[in-house]
């Protein structure tokens, strides 16, 4: 994975741990949803200034949102296992 996408990722982990929609965090940082959303699935680069606004809203330092650790895990892969692994029906 790349940075941008771990970044993306991390961003989402921490907004959910927070229990904050994207729509939330969009308006505690002054951006639109949609630029939450293509940030969190790395379709567009975030601005310096937009991570410091975004780690103030989620109170985390900004080295925080860089902590690609927790990514890696066991747990953060059977909570995205449906994107990494197909369902199968068996008829």
């Amino acid at each position: 994975m790349d940075e941008l996408t771990l970044l993306g990722k991390r961003i989402a982990e921490l907004r959910s741990k927070c229990g904050l929609t994207q729509e939330k965090l969009a308006e505690m940082v002054n951006y639109s949803s949609n630029h939450i959303a293509k940030l969190e699935s790395a379709r567009t680069k975030p601005s310096f200034d937009l991570l410091v606004n975004i780690a103030k809203a989620l109170n985390v330092n900004l080295n925080d949102l860089f902590d690609f650790d927790s990514i890696n895990t066991i747990e953060y892969i059977k909570n995205d296992k449906d994107e990494l692994i197909p369902t199968r029906t068996i008829t």
